[in-house]
């Protein structure tokens, strides 16, 4: 049975056991809808051996010296706790392997904070990389000749691919067994680990909503409370500035100040979000538009994909009960 190519994981003690396994069960799960295995997981740290995650799981893995990569390879690193990453950085032999491997490898990419492990081994320089929203800034500092992107879920710069927190790993894996594969055998992997056929690398980590109403003050607080049980019904500017006691200009830079989006977004992105829910739940795709004030499906349709890159229904087969 021959390898199409390896997944190669470069692990430490301490690192996240799901930055591993997510994408491990990704490349894995292809094995099941073709007759030859796509991908071999391939696990390997500092000295070889167990290797402790996080969460207290240990893996085998292999020594980095004894792992001679080859053009067809690709090689992650995963992220980890903070102790962990300041000790794997510090760790010569395992920066050493990174850099020379690099150039030998098919692609190579980081997890979460894993791309710091690529910028310490100085594969970042001139790149547009990601990583997890809350280590962006101290990345940047770090590597001020990387081009960092504290919104992307993943990227993919070249031959250097970098994802954002945890689980946005599962999204990138998802995109290279796209490049390898094809989209028809991606959409079967989906639909078989039950994610998300396909999240655009450039949609944010954040949820507007969720962003928006952990912001929101009791000048807004009741009107942000009709809008959300009022979803159905057409909302102007205008209607919604009088129900707030404002002229229509005062209205919209308050509102933005406060709330951090305009009005139309806040809607838009909160409808979005009821839709999920409905369209999980079992509500038929064409009765969800009129629910959330949509004037068409066309539009609807087109907003979802917009905002999940997928349609409606494709969510419905993989979400709906």
């Amino acid at each position: 049975m021959s390898i199409l190519r390896r997944i190669i994981f470069v692990v430490f003690e301490d690192f996240q056991l799901l930055d591993m396994s997510g994408p491990a069960a990704v490349f894995h799960a292809t094995s099941n809808f073709v007759d030859e295995r796509p991908y071999e997981i391939v696990i390997a740290s500092s000295k070889g051996g167990p290797v402790r995650s996080s969460c207290g799981v240990e893996v085998g893995s292999d020594t980095l010296a004894t792992v001679s990569v080859e053009r067809k390879d690709t090689v992650l690193a995963v992220g980890g706790t903070e102790v962990g990453l300041r000790n794997v950085v510090a760790d010569r032999d395992v920066l050493d392997w990174l850099t020379q491997s690099a150039p030998a490898a098919e692609r190579i990419g980081s997890v979460c904070v894993g791309t710091f492990l690529l910028g310490a081994a100085g594969l970042l320089d001139g790149r547009r990389v990601c990583s997890h929203w809350r280590s962006c800034d101290f990345l940047g500092k770090m590597f001020p000749d990387a081009q960092v992107d504290a919104g992307s879920l993943y990227l993919c710069d070249s031959a250097v691919w970098s994802s954002a927190g945890v689980s946005s790993g599962i999204d990138m894996a998802m995109a290279m067994v796209e490049k390898d594969l094809g989209s028809d055998l991606k959409a079967r992997v989906a639909r078989e680990l039950v994610v998300y056929a396909h999240r655009p690398g450039l949609q944010s980590q954040f949820s507007d909503v969720l962003e928006a109403q952990s912001r929101r003050d009791g000048r807004f607080s009741e009107l942000l409370d009709w809008i959300g049980l009022n979803l159905h019904m057409q909302m102007r500017a205008e209607d919604l500035a009088q129900k707030a006691g404002m002229s229509h200009r005062s209205f919209l830079r308050h509102f933005q100040q406060s709330i951090g989006i305009t009005p139309a977004r806040y809607i838009e992105q909160l409808r979005l979000a009821r839709a999920k829910e409905l369209l999980e739940s079992g509500t038929p795709v064409k009765a969800v538009p009129s629910n959330i004030g949509y004037r068409s499906e066309a539009a609807f349709r087109t907003a979802f994909v917009r905002r999940f890159g997928l349609a409606p229904l494709e969510f419905k087969k993989l979400h709906g009960r």
